[in-house]
């Protein structure tokens, strides 16, 4: 416990001495050299959504709509069933 504690006493000493090691330039003196700060832009690769043709509504009005298989389905008729109302397809033999 007493090197550890010697060890931090010695570290909390020398930090002193470090921070005064850096020389820090004036900030008031117009003449001191300052470091480059090269930063990137935010807008490096950035590319408008404008930049290609959009489709026009005929073609996304042909993207959405349903494949031939659907079109002849109406709305009130359930899959399996003929246009009469009929089942197309009976299980074990079960009638209507």
């Amino acid at each position: 416990m007493r090197t550890i504690s010697a060890a931090l006493f010695s570290a909390a000493a020398a930090l002193p001495l470090l921070a005064h090691a850096a020389t820090v330039a004036d900030p008031t003196d117009a003449g001191a050299s300052v470091p480059v700060a090269s930063v990137p832009s935010a807008f490096d690769g950035y590319r408008s959504y404008q930049d290609r043709q959009a489709p026009s509504w005929q073609q996304l009005n042909r993207a959405v709509t349903p494949s031939r298989g659907t079109a002849g389905m109406g709305h009130a008729q359930q899959p399996g069933e003929t246009s009469n109302g009929t089942r197309a397809h009976e299980h074990g033999g079960e009638t209507r």
